[in-house]
């Protein structure tokens, strides 16, 4: 029930000091009745069997849990004693809730009430204000009215001090009332009967991965409109694993325990497996990179070689020109720069020579740090890619869908075919869907089931399809 309206102010509080559902305990008053009725029911049945009643379980194991029926029972007795104690608390509770539910509304009827005579009194005429020093003496009849007005204003305000007490004494009962209930619960509860340690490890176990679960799933979420937001940056795919890594052991866990669905389990799996799928897409490309960087690198080597010889004869001619006396000072600043020029195209030429003997590079295309590596190397290859973003505006559709290294493939194909004439294998069309089919699974997974269907526990949201919370249960329990 919502908090009742009106003005508690009067009765010296900011809103309703009272706000309770009736109906709500008057259920809890049955529920705890049926369940004590079906514990004292299943321990009746129990004891009997631990008192050798074969009529009600029998076969070659009966002897065996006899005696464990019987102490099961003893524990299920105590236990609906407990069940027993809550319903009889609130049975207790119940009249005296409804009883300053109704006293503290009369309360505050009582306190408007004193309110509207006050207002009647401060109405009624009083000669003696505003009388003039010359005025006559006060008459008999002006001094009734005077007093007359004094006792309405006195007698409203002992109705309104009488209303605000009336509410205290409402609100003290109740309280009274259920530090009563609560005592007779806790009475109940010394009963000899307790977790073991290992139900409390269990129980504490038990919270503990139920967090975690929440903790990486919600860290794979954020990391998966990360990797939308600067597509193809490794640090957020390797975190991204590891986020799943421990929700599925976590969900494998609870589910064994029975705290947990095994529809959490599939979901997660399927989710860890998508990107090792992603993992193993890549592997196939970077192996396929490297056969044809080392495929290339003899043609590469040759051209190499050849451009550096020419290189070294137009040093030469560069520097004749630049330090021969017989030209003089006059564009000296220009002939040396020349010089300059050719000898960083010798040395950017002996670089990419280097690389191509250890097979690293091949021009521009060169080996690429995978995500399931995490180091330096990778790390700078993500700054330039958050770079490309957020400092050049280039956001790449290709690194979003992980086809970027596919395309790359293509165009290295291209040249080392027009520039060596060397042939290298490409990746075949069904590699590019698959890497794009496996991105929109893996959000598939964790948007549609993990934020569309599967509710998140917080607040309100505990279930969002009728049929969840029994599919969930069965797969929780089949297995």
């Amino acid at each position: 029930m919502p908090a009742r309206g009106g003005n508690w102010a009067l009765v010296g509080e900011a809103s309703d000091p009272m706000v309770a559902d009736v109906s709500v305990v008057q259920e809890l008053v049955t529920y705890y009745s049926t369940m004590a009725q079906e514990i004292t029911s299943e321990a009746a049945v129990l004891k009997s069997i631990g008192d050798g009643d074969d009529s009600q379980f029998e076969g070659a194991t009966a002897d065996a849990v006899r005696k464990k029926s019987g102490e099961v029972a003893g524990s299920l007795t105590k236990l609906s004693g407990r069940y027993d104690a809550i319903r009889d608390a609130l049975k207790g509770y119940l009249p005296e809730l409804e009883r300053g539910l109704a006293e503290s509304a009369a309360a505050l009827q009582d306190a408007e009430n004193a309110q509207a005579s006050g207002s009647r009194a401060g109405s009624m005429p009083d000669p003696s204000q505003n009388r003039a020093s010359d005025a006559p003496a006060i008459t008999s009849d002006e001094q009734g009215q005077i007093d007359a007005k004094h006792r309405a204003v006195e007698g409203a305000k002992a109705d309104a001090d009488a209303a605000t007490a009336r509410l205290r004494r409402s609100v003290d009962a109740l309280n009274g009332a259920g530090k009563a209930a609560a005592t007779t619960i806790r009475a109940a509860w010394d009963d000899g009967l307790h977790d073991t340690l290992g139900d409390k490890i269990k129980a504490f176990f038990s919270k503990l991965l139920k967090i975690l679960v929440k903790i990486f799933t919600y860290i794979g979420i954020a990391l998966a409109a990360l990797a939308i937001l600067i597509p193809g940056v490794g640090m957020f795919t390797f975190m991204a694993a590891v986020a799943a890594s421990v929700v599925l052991v976590a969900n494998i866990t609870l589910a064994g325990m029975g705290e947990g669905s095994w529809l959490d389990v599939i979901t997660s799996a399927v989710g860890l497996v998508l990107v090792g799928a992603g993992g193993a897409l890549t592997k196939a490309v970077s192996t396929m990179k490297t056969a044809g960087i080392a495929k290339s690198s003899v043609g590469f080597q040759k051209n190499a070689t050849a451009s550096l010889e020419k290189l070294g004869t137009a040093r030469s001619a560069a520097l004749e020109r630049a330090f021969n006396p017989r030209y003089g000072a006059k564009g000296f600043p220009e002939r040396l720069a020349s010089l300059r020029a050719v000898q960083k195209e010798i040395a950017e030429t002996q670089k990419a020579l280097g690389n191509a003997k250890s097979l690293t590079s091949i021009g521009k295309f060169r080996e690429k740090p995978n995500w399931w590596h995490p180091n330096k190397t990778l790390w700078a290859e993500d700054k330039v890619k958050i770079a490309d973003v957020f400092k050049r505006g280039d956001w790449r559709a290709e690194r979003l869908f992980s086809v970027d290294r596919h395309h790359e493939m293509t165009a290295m194909q291209k040249e080392m075919w027009s520039k060596y004439g060397v042939e290298i294998a490409t990746t075949p069309a069904w590699h590019k869907w698959a890497s794009g089919g496996r991105v929109v699974a893996s959000w598939g997974n964790t948007i549609v089931y993990g934020q569309g269907l599967k509710p998140t526990g917080f607040g309100t949201d505990q279930q969002r399809l009728p049929g969840y919370n029994e599919a969930a249960k069965t797969l929780t329990h089949g297995f």
